[in-house]
């Protein structure tokens, strides 16, 4: 079966994130009233997994061992399954 996983990585909560707050600055001097922001990154897989559990294994792998650094990042997914 073939799946879409969408996966959300960002720096800690507890990590400093200086692209953000440049972002932060630059809608607050366009008048807008923020008060926080946090970037991150976007990453988009299409794979084959066996089923659903084997595919949030995969992903959980994807995230966990490559694709975010645990030490300063989090990471969240969206699962989309199976794609015809």
């Amino acid at each position: 079966m073939r799946f879409v996983a969408t996966l959300h990585v960002r720096p800690k909560s507890e990590v400093r994130d200086p692209q953000g707050e440049a972002v932060r600055a630059a809608l607050r001097s366009l008048g807008l009233d923020v008060a926080d922001v946090r970037t991150g990154k976007e990453i988009v897989v299409t794979f084959d997994a066996a089923d659903d559990v084997a595919a949030r294994e995969a992903v959980a792998t994807m995230g966990s061992e490559l694709l975010a650094n645990p030490v300063v990042e989090d990471y969240t997914y969206d699962l989309k399954a199976p794609v015809a």
